[in-house]
């Protein structure tokens, strides 16, 4: 890493909306002095400058400049955030009618999926830090699928999700993906508890899952928005996780 000394402390409001206006990477350092000071949104702070480490550093200047955060590396994967370039070979993986059978389409359109990912970007990247990532295979430099983790309102834990281009499957690539994601989430993001909503008829997703120790829970009628903003209720079997605490 070589940004650490691109990234500016900002030691009060006036400092931060300066670095703000002007598109500089900073991070507002929160003390006695400025608590009652109000800073840009969106703005990365810390109460403690010991907090702030040279991949800290790293990914606050990556977020300023658009530049996708690596996630995770396997044996045979890298894990990154998604960049606008990506939507064209997603569209080459999604033509498979069977990546469709269980999971929502992308956009008819490839600019408003090119929207939809800007979008995504600023705000679930932006907001959460986390979300769907794009899966490439080392080997090739080929993006071969995407993975990931979501915040959906009315579960307590994290939604995990992936999926892989028809010609990668069968290979232990969506294992081996999932476990890195799995693993980001507990070390990282702290979290322990997992869900996965399965059709009842998606065999392969329903073994995978328990290969990688989610058990079954239930059976449950979910209301979600697509992409249009229509509401579309589904059936699911419902898969739990929780990841041990060491």
């Amino acid at each position: 890493m070589c940004n650490s000394q691109k990234v500016k402390i900002a030691k009060n409001a006036e400092e931060a909306a300066f670095y703000s206006t002007n598109h500089i990477p900073y991070i507002v350092w929160l003390n006695e002095d400025n608590k009652s000071q109000s800073f840009p949104s969106g703005a990365y702070c810390v109460e403690d400058l010991n907090d702030i480490d040279e991949a800290y550093e790293d990914r606050v200047y990556r977020r300023f400049k658009g530049i996708p955060w690596d996630i995770a590396e396997t044996p045979r994967l890298k894990i990154r955030e998604i960049k606008v370039e990506d939507v064209k070979r997603l569209y080459e993986l999604y033509r498979d009618e069977s990546i469709t059978r269980y999971m929502e389409p992308l956009f008819e359109d490839p600019k408003q999926e090119e929207e939809y990912t800007k979008a995504y970007i600023k705000n679930v990247y932006g907001f959460y830090g986390y979300g769907m990532w794009i899966i490439e295979s080392k080997e090739s430099g080929q993006v071969i699928g995407r993975a990931g983790l979501e915040c959906k309102e009315g579960i307590d834990g994290l939604e995990m999700g992936v999926m892989l281009g028809a010609g990668y499957q069968h290979k232990g690539y969506a294992y081996e993906a999932c476990c890195a994601v799995l693993d980001y989430g507990v070390t990282v993001l702290g979290q322990y508890k997992y869900y996965v909503f399965i059709d009842k008829n998606n065999t392969a997703s329903i073994s995978l899952c328990m290969h990688l120790g989610f058990i079954k829970e239930d059976m449950i009628r979910r209301t979600e928005i697509n992409r249009d903003g229509i509401k579309i209720d589904r059936v699911y079997l419902r898969y739990v996780c929780n990841m041990p605490k060491n």
